[in-house]
């Protein structure tokens, strides 16, 4: 019995126990001004279900699954008149109805530091894995979010 204790306790060192995530994980990132910027974020489907089912009005979203959405910037971004320095910070959706959406940019101390509106535009597609991209040059990018017939977009500039 002594063995098998033994055997138990040994196993439990060196297996993990950490359980996978049940969704995938995703990065999008660009390289604006001489610094990195990268979003990391949980990558849920809809699997049947619709997002206005899912989130109702005025209620803020994490913008991924199991884990924060986190934007990490080597540069300070410009978003409209609203400066964010660089850092890192957790990304959030807040939905106020009637297709306005807002990104909202909190620093490690849940702080607002920035409450952006995004572009709404209904997607032509139906995006099933939601999917976060970053594209642009030089100084200038779009953020872009997209799940089921939903897309939103912002610009911003690195400064």
């Amino acid at each position: 019995m002594k063995k098998l204790v033994l055997v138990a306790f040994i196993l439990c060192l060196f297996v993990p126990l950490s359980f996978p995530q049940a969704n995938p994980r995703g990065e999008a990132s660009i390289d604006l001004s001489g610094g990195r910027v990268t979003i990391e974020y949980g990558r849920p489907s809809l699997k049947g279900r619709t997002i206005e089912n899912m989130i109702s009005t005025g209620e803020q979203w994490r913008m991924g699954a199991d884990a924060s959405t986190t934007l990490i910037t080597q540069v300070n971004l410009n978003f409209d008149d609203q400066r964010v320095a660089k850092g890192k910070y957790v990304l959030r959706v807040k939905f106020l109805g009637e297709q306005k959406w807002y990104l909202l940019i909190h620093d490690k101390d849940d702080a607002k530091v920035a409450e952006v509106p995004l572009t709404f535009e209904e997607n032509p597609k139906n995006i099933d894995l939601m999917t976060i991209r970053i594209e642009g040059q030089e100084k200038s990018a779009t953020f872009t979010l997209e799940w089921g017939k939903l897309r939103l977009s912002k610009n911003f500039k690195a400064s």
